[in-house]
């Protein structure tokens, strides 16, 4: 079938405030303009954003050229209990926020009528989620045009294997035989004809010494399939896949095309920092991107199914994919998300929509069929994952099933004092940690923590679990359960493992596992890329930040921060993974040295690769060195702080003072010989502004985004990391500013105006292009101080 985009042309408002209503292109995510209170149910788990209902609305001429055409929307993403109307008529339902859904409408369009299409997304009903969900259509909406006759949308697999054997299926509404060709850049590499019977079609093509797909040579393929009736053709699609086989075995891990792979892995929630739940393309992209350079090759989608965008870019990129279903089945973590009744209703539905979206794409190696299900402990939800994976295997048998279980909390579960309950009072899904006390003692309790929940997934209660599971799972999936991987091989010879969850400061002594443990698959931090909501978990917070009376926005775990910024922990994931041999160093903020402040299990630092800090002159703070070498010595300026002996490659320096100048990290071998340095300098000169695009020209579609990073700089382009003033963001031409926003943790500004404090010097803005071809100018002003940059938009 013809798809078209259908994201443009909407019009929005809120239920009750109709006389606001406003034009917009989706994706959009409405949640971003609401108002944060710390009254609102949302609470620290949404970010304290209100919710609402929300509708869009859409004109719709009828072309002549639709006439007796099947006609069918699909909406990537509608947060949440959709409902799809034609000219007053309720055409379709949705009630998961995080499936793709398909709504036919041909048979109510009138040729040469104007039709309206109305779609109202309910997420008035809050608390229902344990992150910040967004709310209204964020995700992409294509309309698809074609015969009576067609292949039908997202039914075509393809399992595609190293030894080049190709297995083809799809689904078909008429005709009767498809043709199907294997192309690589153009050129044919095998092609069959097979007949169609009982609304389906299979067929096999050989490709013979075929360019395998893995993380470090993501090579692809394009499929074409086309539907005839005799000679005439009816239909065609195009799929792009790639040829990979995947095994697993306690006794070799997880082999890719026959090698051996540990997951380097990251967990990622939907969002995309300033742009809220909407998944533009480009933010997809840039999200796989920037993971890759940060030395990852694999994502979980937590804890709900990615998007489209995602998994192409993950094909592309070369990142393995755990795709998750949800985070919920039988008992809510909160009064109204999609747990007990929504999802026995749908479930079949929703992860047969996840299946489908998934099954040609070569990056996705796992399924997950669910996160931290308490009643895993429970008779009821061991039958329930039992049905699951069966459903899984019968639709797509090539992936493996898994999910991210918490021993802890199912065998809290299976006694009785299970942490979440179906009665509506029950609200500890919306629970987070952003108002922590700062002090020593917090610190200390937060440090052990981690290693009591660990502790916690071991012992009768979680095998006891484990060995409810046994038989159902391909391979198992523990969160926080560090302690169980050397005796897990031992008690249960016969599983597969992988930490599907665990924290990023215990990455060493996890890979050190991974490294050792045959049937230990990989790891995935909670998180890589941080992400809105969940406030304050992994956020440093400063006793100047409870003061201010900013509410948190973000979680705060992640390594990567919610603009795309790697912190200086990245460099320490590369060094454990044997990526890099050069140290980095961390400088905890020098603006907040002697402060009182708290941290958390899941981030101990909030260091910054910066030695430019003005107005912090002899302030002292510590300074932490990443190295791979057995020792380090760390020198301000030529004056040496010592020589440490590094432990998992980390070296800590106490109250060292900020000198303008020069910061150098050296790290040394046993025998005291040089491995390599790092240097930070001060930035010279008085701030200026430095504006830096991520292209230079966009189609003209009013669709295609453009991610423009401002930072205040000296005169040598160092980001000046203390200095931080609010900056104006004006766009002329054709284009408009639809995102402002940093990465500050604490913060009472927006994300959807045209001024935003900078957060270590750094602010960052999304231009979307208009759809008319010519010049776009960003003016940047902060105060006295101006810059431009120029991007141009160009006719398709």
């Amino acid at each position: 079938m013809h798809a078209e985009s259908f994201n443009k042309g909407w019009i929005f408002y809120k239920e009750g405030q109709e006389e606001q209503a406003k034009a917009v292109t989706l994706p959009h995510d409405a949640m971003l303009w609401e108002e944060r209170d710390k009254a609102n149910p949302s609470a620290g788990a949404g970010a304290y954003f209100a919710g609402g209902t929300y509708i869009y609305e859409k004109k719709l001429a009828v072309r002549p050229d639709w006439q007796d055409k099947s006609i069918i929307l699909e909406f990537e993403g509608v947060y949440q209990k959709a409902t799809i109307w034609v000219n007053g008529r309720e055409v379709g339902q949705n009630a998961y926020g995080y499936s793709n859904f398909f709504v036919p409408i041909g048979e109510y369009l009138q040729s040469g009528e104007e039709m309206t299409i109305r779609v109202v997304a309910d997420n008035s009903a809050i608390p229902n989620s344990r992150w910040y969900s967004g709310s209204g259509i964020y995700r992409k909406v294509t309309c698809y045009i074609g015969n009576q006759q067609h292949i039908v949308p997202d039914s075509v697999s393809v399992d595609a294997g190293a030894d080049g054997r190709a297995k083809i299926r799809g689904e078909v509404t008429g005709g009767d035989r498809v043709r199907l060709r294997i192309c690589k850049d153009g050129k044919t590499c095998a092609e069959t004809i097979v007949s169609v019977a009982g609304g389906r079609f299979e067929g096999t093509l050989q490709v013979e010494k075929p360019a395998l797909w893995s993380d470090e040579d993501p090579a692809l393929y394009e499929l074409e399939a086309e539907l005839f009736t005799g000679e005439e053709k009816l239909d065609g699609e195009n799929v792009t896949f790639g040829f990979r086989t995947i095994t697993w075995s306690p006794q070799q891990g997880l082999l890719v095309n026959g090698r051996k792979v540990l997951l380097r892995g990251s967990c990622v929630h939907h969002d995309n920092g300033i742009l809220g739940a909407a998944a533009y393309d480009e933010a997809e992209s840039r999200k796989v991107r920037i993971h890759k350079e940060a030395g990852f090759n694999a994502i979980r989608s937590a804890h709900n199914p990615c998007s489209k965008a995602m998994l192409k870019a993950c094909d592309r990129y070369g990142i393995y994919v755990m795709d998750e279903f949800a985070d919920h089945w039988l008992i809510h973590k909160n009064p109204y998300d999609y747990a007990d009744a929504d999802f026995k209703a749908n479930w079949e539905k929703d992860l047969l929509a996840m299946i489908r979206k998934d099954q040609t794409h070569p990056c996705v190696i796992l399924y997950s069929i669910g996160n931290e299900i308490s009643e895993l402990g429970l008779p009821e939800g061991v039958e329930m994952a039992r049905k699951m994976t069966e459903f899984v295997k019968k639709e797509d048998p090539t992936r493996g099933v898994t999910a991210g279980i918490n021993l802890m909390l199912a065998s809290m579960a299976a006694k009785g004092k299970g942490l979440y309950s179906n009665d509506p009072e029950n609200k500890k899904g919306s629970q987070s940690m952003d108002n922590m006390p700062t002090s020593t003692f917090f610190n200390m309790l937060m440090n052990h923590m981690g290693g009591l929940m660990d502790k916690a997934a071991s012992g009768k209660g979680p095998d006891k679990v484990v060995e409810n599971l046994e038989g159902i799972l391909d391979i198992n999936g523990y969160n926080y359960a560090t302690s169980r991987y050397v005796a897990e091989g031992k008690k249960y010879p016969g599983h597969t493992i992988v930490g599907s969850e665990t924290l990023p400061k215990y990455l060493f002594r996890n890979w050190q596992l991974c490294e050792k443990l045959p049937y230990l698959t990989g790891d995935f931090m909670w998180t890589g890329w941080d992400y809105l909501g969940e406030a304050g978990i992994g956020t440093v917070k400063y006793q100047s930040d409870l003061e201010s009376g900013n509410l948190i926005i973000s979680g705060g775990p992640g390594v990567i921060d919610i603009c795309g910024r790697k912190r200086p922990e990245v460099e320490w994931n590369r060094m454990i993974w044997h990526l890099t041999d050069t140290p980095e160093i961390s400088v905890e903020p020098m603006n907040h040295g002697g402060e009182k402040y708290s941290a958390s299990m899941w981030r101990d630092t909030d260091g910054v690769a910066s030695w430019t800090w003005p107005g912090c002159e002899g302030r002292k703070n510590k300074v932490r060195v990443y190295a791979t070498g057995k020792y380090v010595e760390l020198l301000v300026n030529g004056k040496s702080y010592g020589i440490r002996k590094t432990r998992e490659y980390k070296a800590e320096f106490s109250k060292v003072e900020y000198v303008p100048g020069k910061i150098v990290a050296r790290s040394y071998d046993a025998a005291k010989q040089l491995i390599a340095e790092r240097e930070l300098v001060t930035a010279k000169g008085e701030a200026r502004l430095q504006v830096a695009c991520s292209v230079k020209t966009l189609p003209a579609n009013g669709e295609a985004i453009c991610y423009v990073d401002i930072d205040l700089v000296g005169e040598d382009g160092i980001t000046m990391s203390s200095c931080d003033r609010p900056v104006t963001v004006e766009v002329e031409g054709c284009g408009e500013r639809i995102a402002l926003g940093s990465a500050r943790p604490a913060q009472g500004e927006t994300f959807v105006g045209n001024t935003h404090t900078t957060y270590q010097g750094k602010v960052q803005a999304v231009i979307r292009a208009k759809e008319t071809a010519g010049p776009v100018k960003v003016r940047v002003t902060a105060g006295n101080l101006q810059a431009m940059a120029e991007l141009e938009t160009i006719a398709q």
